[in-house]
């Protein structure tokens, strides 16, 4: 019996012993397969972190250059961004290989390639764009030599949000265009690529002009919008240029083209007798544009009435490079004449204004309706630059309006801001000449068609005016009252172009010969704040305040008052894509 119980335990020790080794052997498994997993998981983590800082990297490289890739493919670009490059993937030696090197174990570094999505920019959000970054972890065997690699590819969505200020507003038909933080932004129609984003789908929040040439890296001096195009004016150190975008059919662009069809949804350098000239202004209208260089003015575009400035038309009537305008001759541009400012229409005119520094203004293009300012004319137009009858100390100078009309109470005018001598010395005045039917010039008109043919003094005006701009039958004006600066129009109405507020009563005043103060308040300009500078042009007006906001108001229909909707606004509203923020990274 002890026998037999000796042996059964002995059996029962070798099964238990059993049981226990397999078990041991199971949990062993489960260690080893835990640790090789936790190595596996920890690799990965390094290389996604490694991936995170190539994002990071990329999104500063971005905010370095004006949210635009630098890097790569595109124009300028080297290659991929590693830790060792520069922002166009060129190698800097002076910078570390790779993100994190443990000796002889491992070392992690990344490559970040293309943008793989972007969206078109807005003010809203300057450009939105996914970083792709590869992260990598290499285990190496302490000579160099890489035994195994780890990869995680990180996706980060970045968006720059508008950090701007808003410097001076435009007003061209259909649209708006802003210089914001020295970049351009535009707002409203685009079938012709008139918002210079490289597109032609329209939008009613701002969205950035593409930066080309001087552009990119320059300072932009200056901004015009006419019918269907815009130019602006840049310098970068010495040089100064001038690009155009928008409709090119009559050359108005001035890179050489033209014809039916023809136009540009990006920026192209004005070419010709300007390269290589100091230009100081630029200015255009309806289907021309002009700019002074060395203080001569060179005009491009449409010349079927003249506006080129440079003699009769002729047939093709265009110039699609800049060509020097005429002078020389009785009431005409003096040979030794040297131009200070250009005057700008953002609708289709057709006439061309200029100031010299004699401050005497000089017109020149479509004269029917009184545009020349010389008095009563026999013919259509006038294809010399001649001097406006009567004004004195001129400071500045604005025209817009149609170049024709079935009614013509919008055919087009111009004013300017003069001096008026009296009994006791001299007062700054507005005058107004050309079209008048909708109250635009001040009064109404006593030569044929409801115009004035010569300069008009506007009365109504409070304090001293310090700009004018017009837009195709309304006038604005931004004055020094009583040291107060104040934004006064006069003109049409029907769809709020004088700012006078929202009230039924001032929605149902329809035109105004006297000047009627913009709205200030709660629903128009910030009482807290001051106008620093006005636009008009079209069928708007736009003011900029000391707090670097833009305020518009006036026709809306494609969005170009930029406030995201298409209403029409009879106060002053403000461009809530305009505000400025700070940049953010998102994640």
């Amino acid at each position: 019996m002890i026998q037999r119980k000796n042996g059964y335990s002995l059996v029962l020790i070798i099964l238990m012993s059993t049981f226990i080794l397999a078990l041991l052997a199971g949990a062993m498994r489960v260690v080893t397969q835990s640790y090789i997993y936790s190595q596996e998981e920890y690799y990965y983590k390094l290389a996604q972190e490694a991936g995170e800082a190539g994002t990071a990297y990329a999104n500063a490289c971005l905010d370095a250059n004006g949210a635009e890739q630098s890097w790569s493919s595109v124009p300028g670009g080297i290659g991929p961004l590693r830790p060792e490059t520069n922002c166009k993937g060129a190698v800097n030696p002076s910078y570390e290989k790779y993100v994190f090197d443990e000796g002889n174990k491992f070392r992690t570094t990344f490559e970040v390639g293309d943008l793989e999505a972007s969206t078109r920019s807005t003010a809203l959000s300057a450009a939105t764009a996914q970083i792709s970054s590869v992260g990598r972890v290499e285990i190496t065997n302490g000579s160099g030599v890489v035994l195994k690699t780890y990869v995680a590819v990180v996706k980060k969505s970045v968006t720059w949000p508008a950090d701007i200020d808003a410097t001076r507003t435009v007003s061209g038909t259909n649209r708006t265009c802003a210089i914001l933080s020295n970049n351009v932004w535009c707002w409203g129609k685009n079938d012709m690529g008139q918002l210079g984003d490289g597109t032609t789908h329209s939008s009613n929040i701002p969205v950035k002009v593409r930066s080309i040439g001087d552009m990119r890296n320059g300072k932009i001096i200056d901004i015009f919008t006419a019918q269907h195009h815009s130019c602006v004016l840049t310098q970068l150190g010495s040089n100064k240029k001038v690009y155009c975008w928008g409709d090119n059919r009559f050359g108005q662009l001035g890179n050489g083209s033209s014809g039916a069809g023809n136009y540009s949804s990006v920026p192209v350098e004005v070419g010709g007798d300007l390269a290589g000239k100091d230009v100081t202004s630029i200015g255009g209208t309806g289907d021309v544009s002009c700019a002074v260089a060395s203080g001569k003015i060179y005009c491009w575009g449409r010349n079927n009435m003249g506006q080129l400035g440079f003699g009769n038309p002729e047939n093709p009537g265009l110039r699609a490079t800049p060509v020097q305008i005429n002078s020389g001759g009785y009431n005409r541009l003096p040979i030794n004449y040297f131009a200070t400012k250009l005057a700008t229409g953002g609708s289709r005119s057709q006439t061309m204004c200029t100031i010299t520094t004699e401050k005497k203004a000089y017109c020149w293009g479509l004269a029917r309706f009184g545009q020349m300012g010389i008095g009563p004319i026999s013919g259509n137009h006038y294809s010399h630059a001649t001097l406006v009858k009567g004004l004195e100390g001129v400071t500045d100078i604005s025209q817009d309006g149609y170049t024709w009309a079935s009614d013509h109470s919008y055919v087009s005018h111009t004013c300017a801001i003069a001096l008026t001598r009296t009994p006791t010395g001299t007062t700054t005045d507005v005058y107004c000449w050309g079209g008048a039917g909708r109250g635009q010039s001040g009064s109404p008109g006593t030569g044929p068609f409801g115009a004035h043919f010569q300069p008009a003094k506007v009365d109504g005006l409070p304090g001293v005016p310090l700009r004018i701009e017009v837009g195709i039958a309304h006038s604005c004006a931004l004055v020094n009252n009583g040291g107060n600066k104040e934004v006064y129009c006069w003109g049409d109405n029907k769809l709020g172009q004088l700012g006078k507020g929202n009230d039924n009563a001032s929605k149902a005043i329809q035109k105004s010969s006297n000047p009627v103060l913009v709205h200030s308040g709660d629903d128009g300009l910030p009482l807290t704040e001051s106008v620093v500078d006005i636009a008009a042009g079209a069928n708007r007006g736009c003011v900029i305040m000391s707090n670097k906001r833009s305020y518009c108001w006036g026709l809306n229909d494609e969005g170009q008052i930029g406030d995201g909707t298409n209403e029409n606004r009879f106060s002053p509203t403000e461009s809530l894509f305009l505000r400025p923020v700070q940049n953010r990274y998102i994640y």
